[in-house]
């Protein structure tokens, strides 16, 4: 495979692009001007410099020639107004996909996000539905149902065939998002669980997505989506032990009441606060998911094309930690 990947700097990306070289393909990173691109060229990718913002005629240039597309490049939880989020990850995935169809990409991989479904009850397969009101916040969410849409009409309509996947929360080597905001959490004198702790929650590792994800290409099948919200079971003292073990500190955690994170949840939501470290991210919807158990079981991939996580949670939460206290 020939894959023009875009997002190929950031967290999920930058697995991508490794897991693929690792396995023998080419990988064609678009970069922004002034992007950090040392490990894309550590792999031996080949570089364009571009925006998926440029127009779909911009993009095509730098993807003759391949026969996939990766598209991760998102703005996540990382502020903005709308129309600047629209415009990345909406208007961004048009024109990727546009490209992709004027140079006869064969097979389109396009990166959503388990945001999607917004506040559901119970157990998420890929066929709940995504009907859900999201909250007008939550740009992150509603940008990426968009984006579903669009590529899916891009499908429909110039038959470019495309596979969708729904990653929930990513941690790993190069994560700018969750793992350091857990670790300054875990650098308090008490470390405060929600309720106690024993819940599973949905956060995958990049190294396992990139697994996924290069099955998903190689199967190169139009019209499915998959959920990736669990490789391994992960509770919420699991986490956030692994993380302090990569730190190389011991925690004392304190067992907050469920109710009173609730409440806590609802109150700030309402005065309009957000999830600290990541803008836009409603904290009741964090709570949710920490309170509860990870609803998304992921099993289609499983069933469909053999998916085997490679990586378990223990070593590969320590050298996201590792990599964090590092690098930031």
């Amino acid at each position: 495979m020939r894959v023009y990947l875009t997002g190929g700097t950031g967290l999920l990306g930058s697995h991508v692009a490794q897991e693929l070289r690792d396995e023998g393909h080419e990988v064609v990173a678009l970069h922004r001007r002034g992007a950090n691109t040392r490990l894309l060229e550590e792999l031996e990718c080949e570089l364009v410099e571009g925006d998926v913002r440029d127009t779909a005629e911009g993009l095509a240039s730098g993807m003759t020639g391949c026969t996939h597309v990766v598209h991760g490049a998102a703005l996540v939880y990382t502020g903005g107004e709308w129309p600047e989020v629209r415009a990345v990850n909406v208007d961004g995935t048009r024109n990727v996909l546009t490209a992709a169809v004027q140079v006869g990409v064969g097979h389109a991989l396009h990166v959503s996000s388990v945001a999607v479904y917004g506040p559901v009850d119970g157990p998420v397969t890929e066929h709940t539905s995504i009907d859900s009101i999201i909250p007008a916040a939550d740009l992150y969410a509603r940008s990426k149902r968009e984006a579903e849409e669009v590529a899916r009409g891009i499908e429909r309509l110039q038959g470019l065939p495309v596979s969708i996947v729904r990653p929930c929360a990513v941690y790993g080597e190069r994560d700018r998002l969750m793992v350091p905001g857990l670790l300054k959490i875990l650098r308090m004198p008490v470390v405060p669980l929600m309720g106690p702790g024993s819940n599973t929650v949905p956060a995958v590792y990049a190294g396992n997505l990139a697994g996924a994800m290069r099955l998903v290409l190689k199967a190169a099948r139009g019209g499915t989506t998959y959920d990736l919200g669990c490789d391994h079971s992960l509770t919420q003292r699991d986490l956030l032990e692994g993380l302090a073990r990569g730190l190389g500190t011991r925690v004392r955690f304190a067992a907050i009441p469920a109710g009173l994170v609730t409440g806590a949840a609802r109150l700030m939501d309402r005065l309009g606060m957000s999830t600290p470290g990541a803008k836009h991210l409603p904290i009741f919807r964090v709570v949710r998911l920490a309170l509860g158990d990870n609803p998304y079981a992921s099993e289609r991939v499983r069933q469909e094309l053999g998916w085997e996580p490679a990586h378990e949670h223990r070593d590969a939460l320590e050298r996201a930690a590792r990599w964090a206290g590092d690098n930031l």
